[in-house]
């Protein structure tokens, strides 16, 4: 069975097409300037209906992970043992987004750095990925 894909719509098309182009993007608030991740069509914060993709860093922390060891999920019983993470984002406190990461996952820990990477599924979706970052002190 093939790897279920996300649907790309009017409220997270930004992230997609960035993702495309290898460059993570995330929304935020025009008027307050809050992060916004998942998208929303308004912000949680100041209820501004103003809000758009922005490019942040592509660096982020392991906040928390959960490792797969057994078959059963569509597209990754090839790639078992494998990690999902928890990334938390430095652009704002509590700005997290999900993804597996490329690394043993005896290796992870909690805070250990990450920077993004990018998996081109197909010519419409590219998945932003993790990998410990390189040089990071830890």
């Amino acid at each position: 069975m093939d790897r279920p894909l996300p649907v790309i719509d009017d409220i997270n098309r930004d992230c997609w097409e960035g993702a495309r182009n290898n460059r993570l993007v995330i929304y935020r608030c025009g008027e307050c300037r809050y992060w916004i991740h998942p998208p929303l069509e308004a912000c949680p914060q100041c209820q501004s209906e103003r809000v758009a993709g922005e490019e942040v860093s592509g660096k982020g922390a392991v906040y928390s992970w959960s490792v797969m060891y057994s078959k059963g999920n569509p597209g990754f019983d090839h790639k078992l043992p494998y990690a999902t993470v928890i990334v938390e984002l430095p652009e704002q406190e509590h700005l997290f987004t999900i993804g597996n990461i490329d690394c043993d996952p005896k290796d992870i820990e909690i805070g250990m750095p990450l920077e993004v990477t990018f998996e081109k599924i197909n010519d419409e979706v590219t998945l932003p990925q993790w990998r410990p970052a390189t040089g990071a002190a830890r």
